[in-house]
């Protein structure tokens, strides 16, 4: 008996928790405003359950630990839309979900910075990453993409991302599903029989893009929609002197790392290496910072290098 009354109770317990992460969305979506954000970006429907609703049961599957088609083999897959409800309201190419994206985000960031010091520096974070689709065989824009954390060739997309971030709270701003835009590396093309004036088909196009292309385009629209920032931060695949000169036409000073590569610094009016320039500087291994100089770029930009220790060995 007394472990069938712990069952029951572990099972209201768990019932009781459930209720509450409902009630608690409720309140996040009403102080948030959702449903004025997705009919702002034209994510309406015209019958059936409401954009908001079926936006708010896809929103609870990340808490649920389970994908759609599990949910809809449980206990509450009889009250709930079927599959094509959901998968009409995701590949509807008329929906502006990036409008939405951006508008969601200022109102989280805008409560951030409600909360924090002026004087706290804000920032831009552009990084990729590649999604794996190896088990994939028809997934529209399906390519061969070069995954720098193994070295190799996998099948899937790299995803472009830009966030925003004080140093203690970040917030994801928009991002680019990237394909190849070689041809002989895709291995699916897009649909034909798209509307080309819809939101869904220039995303297609966006896929092609170069990745430096697509990151000067996410920092275009974060700015224009209202987001800023003291700095760009990015990893050394970006930090590139084409991309840094259109970056600092835009007035955004950039941070990033830096690897050995062809590009030159002037000094003096000589052009030299990161390895010269870093044989001129007085040598102070006991910090974790050597040293640091002001050059500029062989195209004149001046940039400020900073030498720090390889912490990895």
């Amino acid at each position: 008996m007394q472990t069938k009354k712990g069952v029951v109770i572990h099972m209201l317990h768990q019932k009781s928790l459930s209720e509450q992460a409902k009630t608690r969305f409720a309140i996040l979506f009403s102080t948030l405003k959702i449903g004025q954000l997705l009919r702002n970006a034209g994510i309406i429907k015209s019958f059936g359950p409401s954009s908001l609703a079926v936006f708010q049961l896809l929103f609870s599957l990340v808490f649920e630990g389970r994908n759609w088609f599990r949910l809809l083999e449980s206990e509450r897959g009889t009250s709930l839309p079927g599959k094509d409800v959901i998968y009409r309201f995701l590949n509807q190419g008329t929906f502006a979900w990036r409008k939405f994206l951006h508008s969601f985000s200022l109102k989280i960031i805008q409560h951030f910075d409600s909360l924090i010091a002026s004087s706290r520096t804000r920032v831009f974070i552009i990084d990729d990453s590649v999604l794996n689709r190896n088990r994939s065989k028809k997934a529209e824009l399906l390519a061969r993409v070069f995954d720098h954390t193994t070295g190799r060739f996998t099948k899937g997309f790299t995803m472009l991302t830009l966030g925003w971030s004080d140093g203690f709270s970040f917030a994801p701003i928009d991002f680019v599903m990237l394909s190849s835009a070689k041809l002989v590396n895709r291995i699916c093309d897009m649909k034909e029989n798209l509307y080309k004036r819809s939101h869904g088909y220039k995303r297609r196009l966006e896929a092609l893009t170069r990745k430096p292309d697509a990151a000067l385009g996410l920092l275009q629209r974060a700015l224009s929609v209202g987001f800023t920032a003291d700095f760009v931060l990015m990893d050394s695949w970006f930090t590139q002197a084409p991309l840094l000169r259109q970056l600092h036409a835009m007035g955004l000073p950039v941070i990033g790392m830096i690897k050995e590569m062809k590009q030159r610094y002037r000094l003096n009016g000589k052009l030299m290496t990161l390895k010269e320039l870093y044989a001129t500087l007085p040598k102070n291994k006991n910090n974790e910072i050597l040293g640091s100089i002001i050059t500029e770029t062989s195209c004149g930009l001046p940039v400020k290098l900073v030498f720090v220790q390889n912490r990895n060995k």
